[in-house]
C-alpha cells in the first residue's frame, strides 16, 4: 500500500465529538418521542435522485436554507408528534446546535499534528451548517489546509463533486488521499470516488492505529 500524500478529516465524530450522539442527547433534553426523532432525522442520509427535491437537511448543509428556516420546518415536522404545550413547540434556531458542547478528540488532534509534522498534508472536509461555524474555534484550524465546508461550497458528502473539489484544492489525486469520516455512506462514496478511506468509530485509538498503519 502506498502512503498517502494527504489525510482528509471530517469534523464531527472525527476531530470533535459526534454531532449524531449530541443530537440524541439534545432530543432527550427536549423530551422528543421516538416517532418525532425518526421524522426529524430520518431524511438526513436519504439518497436523492437528480429529479428529486433534496430534504431540508441537505439544503441547510449546502447553505441554501438558513438555520432559522430549517428550525421552523422542524417545528412543522414535530408538531403532529408532540402533545399540546410541549416545550419543543417553541424551538428556535438558538436552541439547535449539536456543536454547542462539542469537545476536541485529543487522540485525533494529536494524530493530525503528527501527520502534518511528518510532511503529509492535512485537510478538513465537513458537512456543516453556516450558523454552527464556532466549531472552528475549537480546533487548531490553521493546521488544516484546505478546509472545505459544505455550506460554503453548495454541495455535501457523499456527492462525488465535493470529493473532486477537495482534490482540486489540495492538488493531489484521489488515489493519494486518505479520507476519515464517521458516516458509513460518506466512506463508501469516498472509496467509490477513488480515495483510500476509513470509517472512524468511537474507538479513536483503533482509528489512529489504522491510520498510522497506512502512513
Amino acid at each position: 500500500m502506498v502512503s498517502p500524500q494527504a489525510v482528509i478529516f471530517d469534523v464531527g465524530g472525527v476531530l470533535l465529538g459526534s454531532p449524531f450522539l449530541a443530537a440524541l442527547k439534545w432530543a432527550k433534553d427536549w423530551d422528543l418521542p421516538r416517532a418525532a426523532l425518526e421524522k426529524l432525522f430520518g431524511e438526513y442520509s436519504r439518497t436523492v435522485r437528480p429529479s428529486e427535491q433534496p430534504p431540508m437537511w441537505h439544503e441547510v448543509e449546502c447553505g441554501r436554507v438558513a438555520l432559522a428556516e430549517f428550525v421552523e420546518h422542524m417545528g412543522l415536522v414535530l408538531g403532529p408528534e408532540l402533545p399540546r404545550g410541549h416545550k419543543a413547540r417553541g424551538l428556535t434556531a438558538s436552541d439547535f446546535d449539536p456543536f454547542a458542547e462539542a469537545e476536541p478528540i485529543p487522540i485525533m488532534i494529536e494524530l493530525a499534528e503528527e501527520i502534518r509534522d511528518s510532511g503529509i498534508r492535512t485537510a478538513i472536509l465537513t458537512n456543516n451548517v453556516r450558523e454552527w461555524r464556532q466549531w472552528r474555534d475549537r480546533l487548531p484550524i490553521e493546521r488544516f489546509d484546505p478546509v472545505i465546508d459544505s455550506c460554503e461550497v453548495g454541495v455535501r458528502k457523499p456527492d462525488h463533486a465535493i470529493y473532486s473539489l477537495i482534490c482540486s484544492r489540495i492538488g493531489i489525486a484521489p488515489k493519494d488521499c486518505l479520507f476519515l469520516d464517521d458516516h458509513p455512506e460518506n466512506v463508501q462514496a469516498a472509496l467509490a470516488f477513488g480515495f483510500d478511506a476509513l470509517q472512524v468509530t468511537e474507538d479513536f485509538a483503533v482509528a489512529a492505529m489504522k491510520v498510522r498503519g497506512r502512513l
